[in-house]
Formats: structure tokens, C-alpha cells, sequence
């Protein structure tokens, strides 16, 4: 099979182009830009898209005017149109690495191509060496299971479809049809990472085993078909301690049992979606979690990236800044309600004093007994409102502002919009879940009929 055919039925195996699709191409004017450019376009009819070229100069090197007019050439000669980025790379110099900030750069120039010329896909010629030199990088720097799958085939917008071809291939294919090329100075300096993996690291690596770079992309591929398998799990695991795009909320008996790799990637995942700042959590955001995991009830944190966590007494609640409050909805009574954006189901049963008597033992965090006949309905449960008093069980009928109830039991300033209270018809507040009901309605010797209030999870 030629080099031609390779790429294709990579190409149609993977998905990567669709017929009547666009590609914007990225051309550096090396051999592995040129070899995509030459093999697409001789795909362009066949399998029914169009092209566009573009270069990237980041006018680091003096020769980078000269490629750009090389690519801009060859381009035409093809019958592709070309477009021109330029960057200024000596003003973003400060910024950090150099390496990485120039391959931020370069994409961000090539995605505002691909908006100009209205192309729907971007195609760029990493390769499988470019693969190998990514794992050992990645190795070296400490990375996760995500990070041993190497460079994605597909990211987004983003097509790679010589991911099936070595340098030495592509090299052959260039010198086979006659393809030139430039050669980049900068790819055979030792001061970049990357360049001192592949001219000095893996010729050692390959004293030890000739075949070092087939084992190293045996584990990526297996890393990526871990990595798309503990995604699945996450996945389901998220959607179902989702509350809404602002919340999360994680039952302790649930999670605990999950081995500790899936349980990381969960709450990570977790975090990284709700997060103001998701580029900022980190691996200390989980150590954080796992904290708060063995806590008591009432401890808060404030993650990196802008998320807060808070433990209650039956799991971690995880919220983004600026809460909004809870909806008011109105209690089934006697019957079952879902309270949707806290994952949990309010119970009502209408009793007697016989059963009472029989199963009663005290009130407790998540059952609740009151005079029925103390109760206007219908009753609702909703978020507190600013300046409401309660009168908790056990102060004789005394009132105590409800914002000084929740910092006595250290309910966070940021979750107070969604700690829940239930109310009668005159709005007046006649238990707290997982707190107490209020003196007003407690059960006495003149009961006669008992609301039985309970709160349980609801998956």
C-alpha cells in the first residue's frame, strides 16, 4: 500500500473528512506539512472537499519570510488558496516557554484562518514520531493515564491524518514525488525539549531495545483505550450527581467505595466542569477533596479555579461562585416531591398516634414528626429569605434569626441560597432539613394526627 492509500483509509476509518468539508491546512514548508499538503490534495476529488492553505510566521528566524513565500508558491501551483498569519512572538517572549508559547500562537493563528476562510476543519502533520516524542516528554515532565495517549487523532476541530505514518515514511514519500521542502534550524537545536528527545534520547533508548518506538506507542494506544473506557464511567457518574450547570452533588456511601483512580477522575472532572476558571484546577484541587471526604459536616473549601466544596452530613456539595437560589416547590401531601437541584425526594405521610408511638424515637436529621393540625397548607420548600426568623425545637417558642442559625452551624455565606427550609402557607418556617422542626409545630399529648416528614437521596 502506498503512502497515498495509508493516509486515506486513515482518513475514512477515523471519520476525519466528510465529504463537502473544508480543510484548512497548516504548512510550515518541512518535509511533514508538505507531504500532508501533496497527499490531501490528491485526495481532494475523491473523496469530495476543498482546501486551504496557511503559514504561520512567528518571525523568530530570518529564513521564515523565504518559507512563507515557498508554501505561498507551491500553493498556487496546486490551485489552493493561501493565507498568511504573522505573529509577534518577541512581545509574547516573557510569557513563559518559549516552545509552548509559540504552539499556542500558531494555533490560535491557525483557528482565525480557519474562521477567514471559512473552513469547518484544520489539518496539521504530526505524525507517529511526533506521538512517541510527546509520550517520553510527558513522561519525563509527570503525567496521568490522559496524558500517555500522546496527541489525539481528532481534537475538536483539529484533523491529524498522518498519525498513521512514520518520518522515515514520509521522507520516502517526499523523495519518491519529487516534494520539496525546507529544512527548519530550529528543529536541530538541543535547546528545545522535544529536539533533544529525538536527536539524543531516543537513539540511546534504542541501544537498549531497536524497537523502543513500537513499545512506547503500544502504551499510548492502550492508554487511550483506558483513558476512553474510565471516561465512559465518569461520564455516567457525573450526569447522575449532577443537580444543574451550577452544582454537584456527591453521596459519601456512593463514592467511597470507588477505587481511587476513577474516584480522582470524577470529582477532577467534576471540577474542571464547574469551575470558573477550569485552566486553574489542579491536582491539589482532588488532595483537597479527598479532605474533605474524611471531615465532619459543616467543613467548606474554596478550590483552586473558583469552585467551592462543602460537606454535609451525607455527601460533598460542589458549587460554583454566585449561587442561584433554589425554586420554591410546593410539598406532596401526603405523597413524594423531587427536589431536582438537590438530589433529594421529600417523603410525607399522614400518621397516627399509635404509629407514632411504635416507631418514634426522636427527631433526627432526616425525620421529622409535626402536629398536623398546627400546619397550614399547602407547604413548600425554597431557599431562606434575607432577614426570616425560626423557632427551633427546644427555645419555647423564642426566635432566632435564621442567618445567625446558619453561621452557628457554619453553613457557607455561598450555599446559603440553597440550604432549604420548609414553609406553611403563610410562608412561616416549620422544619430546617437536616437541622430541626420548628417549637410552633412539635408533636404534644393534644396531637392528634402526625406529619411524618422524610428526607432521602433520589438518584
Amino acid at each position: 500500500m502506498n503512502f497515498t492509500e495509508k493516509v486515506k483509509n486513515f482518513i475514512l476509518k477515523h471519520k476525519l473528512i466528510s465529504p463537502k468539508d473544508t480543510i484548512l491546512i497548516g504548512v510550515s514548508g518541512g518535509s511533514d506539512s508538505m507531504a500532508l499538503l501533496f497527499a490531501l490534495s490528491s485526495l481532494r476529488e475523491e473523496l469530495a472537499f476543498s482546501m486551504f492553505v496557511c503559514y504561520v510566521d512567528h518571525k523568530l528566524r530570518p529564513e521564515s519570510k523565504d518559507e512563507a513565500v515557498f508554501v505561498s508558491q507551491t500553493s498556487k501551483k496546486l490551485g489552493l488558496p493561501f493565507i498568511l498569519k504573522e505573529l509577534d512572538m518577541e512581545k509574547m517572549k516573557k510569557q513563559g516557554s518559549l516552545e509552548e508559547i509559540a504552539r499556542i500562537a500558531r494555533y490560535r493563528a491557525l483557528e482565525e484562518a480557519r474562521i477567514e476562510s471559512n473552513s469547518n476543519k484544520i489539518a496539521v502533520a504530526h505524525h507517529l514520531d511526533d506521538q512517541i516524542e510527546t509520550v517520553i516528554m510527558r513522561i519525563i515532565r509527570g503525567t496521568s493515564i490522559k496524558g500517555l495517549r500522546g496527541i489525539p487523532i481528532k481534537n475538536k476541530n483539529i484533523i491529524r491524518p498522518l498519525m498513521c505514518v512514520w518520518r522515515e515514511e514520509i521522507l520516502d514519500f517526499c523523495r519518491e514525488n519529487n516534494i520539496s521542502y525546507v529544512i527548519d534550524s530550529s528543529n536541530l537545536s538541543t535547546t528545545f525539549t522535544r529536539n533533544r528527545i529525538r536527536l539524543e534520547l531516543l537513539p540511546k533508548l534504542a541501544e537498549y531495545n531497536p524497537r523502543i518506538k513500537e513499545a512506547i506507542l503500544k502504551i499510548a494506544v492502550q492508554a487511550e483505550e483506558l483513558d476512553e473506557f474510565l471516561s465512559y464511567l465518569e461520564n455516567s457518574f457525573l450526569e447522575k450527581y449532577r443537580g444543574s450547570e451550577r452544582e454537584f452533588y456527591v453521596p459519601i456511601e456512593d463514592i467511597k467505595p470507588l477505587p481511587n483512580l476513577l474516584k480522582r477522575r470524577i470529582f477532577m472532572k467534576i471540577l474542571i466542569d464547574i469551575s470558573p476558571k477550569p485552566n486553574e484546577v489542579r491536582e491539589k484541587s482532588y488532595e483537597m477533596i479527598e479532605y474533605l471526604l474524611e471531615s465532619s459536616t459543616g467543613k467548606e473549601l474554596n478550590l483552586p479555579g473558583g469552585a467551592i466544596a462543602y460537606r454535609d452530613h451525607s455527601g460533598i456539595r460542589i458549587l460554583r461562585e454566585e449561587l442561584e437560589s433554589l425554586p420554591i416547590y410546593e410539598l406532596n401531601v401526603p405523597g413524594v416531591t423531587i427536589i431536582d437541584r438537590l438530589n433529594k425526594k421529600v417523603c410525607i405521610e399522614i400518621i397516627d398516634n399509635d404509629r407514632y408511638l411504635r416507631e418514634k424515637l426522636s427527631n433526627n436529621l432526616y425525620t421529622f414528626y409535626l402536629d398536623f393540625d398546627k400546619i397550614k397548607l399547602p407547604i413548600y420548600l425554597r431557599s431562606p429569605k434575607e432577614g426570616e426568623r425560626f423557632s427551633p425545637l427546644g427555645l419555647e417558642g423564642k426566635s432566632k434569626k435564621l442567618q445567625d442559625i446558619m453561621v452557628d452551624r457554619k453553613i457557607p455565606r455561598e450555599y446559603r441560597g440553597l440550604y432549604p427550609v420548609i414553609v406553611d402557607s403563610n410562608g412561616e418556617i416549620i422544619c430546617i432539613p437536616e437541622y430541626t422542626i420548628s417549637e410552633k409545630v412539635k408533636v404534644t399529648d393534644n396531637t392528634r394526627e402526625i406529619l411524618l416528614v422524610r428526607i432521602e437521596s433520589y438518584e
